[in-house]
């Protein structure tokens, strides 16, 4: 049973019919264990229309979810909006004595709907990263510097949201990013890791268009600003995680050694990271 399991979750996580899949039964699970630090309320939460490439061969075909970038006065978080909602579910479900097909299946479907995959903090005052994500079943975190990007400023303007936004330009990542900010709104925060512009960024993407942000919202609802807490939590560097995620996609059968006896070939996974790290 453990074995099937075991696939099955493979499956789940990296099949393109996740949110086809459902759960049939009368099987019984443990409940999930949820602990997560409450850092502060929100000032305000900026809404962004993600869309993505996740396979480079197939640039034609993008996926798309919500995103968020809650700011505080201390810390900001980026996150998929799914994954708040995620992460109440879990919560709600850690009170269960055990998880049925029911419960598993709302869960699983709302794992199935994240497109964007970590949670990004921003130390405001000490002018650091906290990244989170998941690698399969593993969960990792890295921390970093916040970046001084070295933005060219460009000679354009537009209008988001009724805001007026200008464009700059800058080399981040192994990929050429564009963003357009406002200075009606002079917080030097965006999407992802991105900022140290003078104001918000409400649109940003590649120059190859795989990675696309742009905002369709803005509120100063109080909101918790929280870091989940996950037990047995790799804390690596950053150039370490890439390269973990990378021989995931390139060889998951690695990840799931053990899982059926005389072992099991699978299908490389489509790899495109928001940056390319060698």
């Amino acid at each position: 049973m453990k074995q099937i399991l075991k696939i099955l979750f493979f499956y789940l996580f990296t099949s393109n019919v996740i949110g086809q899949i459902q759960i049939k039964g009368n099987m019984s699970f443990p409940p999930i264990e949820y602990n997560a630090e409450k850092l502060e309320q929100t000032k305000q939460n900026i809404y962004y229309n993600y869309t993505y490439v996740s396979n480079p061969k197939k640039t034609e075909k993008t996926k798309s979810s919500l995103t968020v970038l809650q700011i505080g006065q201390n810390w900001s978080k980026f996150t998929d909006f799914n994954t708040l909602k995620k992460d109440s579910i879990e919560e709600k479900f850690s009170y269960y004595k055990n998880l049925g097909a029911v419960e598993l299946n709302k869960l699983l479907a709302m794992r199935a709907k994240i497109g964007f995959k970590k949670n990004i903090f921003k130390e405001l005052k000490d002018n650091s990263l906290t990244i989170q994500s998941k690698i399969y079943k593993k969960n990792y975190e890295y921390k970093e510097k916040i970046s001084n990007l070295s933005w060219k400023l460009v000679n354009d303007n537009k209008t988001i949201l009724n805001y007026k936004v200008k464009k700059a330009v800058v080399n981040y990542g192994g990929r050429k990013w564009i963003a357009w900010y406002t200075e009606e709104i002079p917080i030097n925060l965006g999407p992802y890791v991105f900022g140290n512009l003078p104001g918000l960024i409400l649109e940003l993407y590649d120059d190859k268009k795989n990675f696309h942000f742009i905002a369709i919202g803005i509120d100063n609802k109080q909101k918790e600003i929280y870091k989940t807490i996950k037990k047995n939590t790799i804390k690596t560097s950053k150039e370490n995680f890439f390269k973990a995620e990378r021989n995931f996609h390139e060889k998951p059968e690695n990840f799931i050694t053990g899982t059926i006896r005389g072992g099991a070939n699978f299908k490389k996974i489509p790899y495109n990271p928001i940056e390319i790290i060698d």
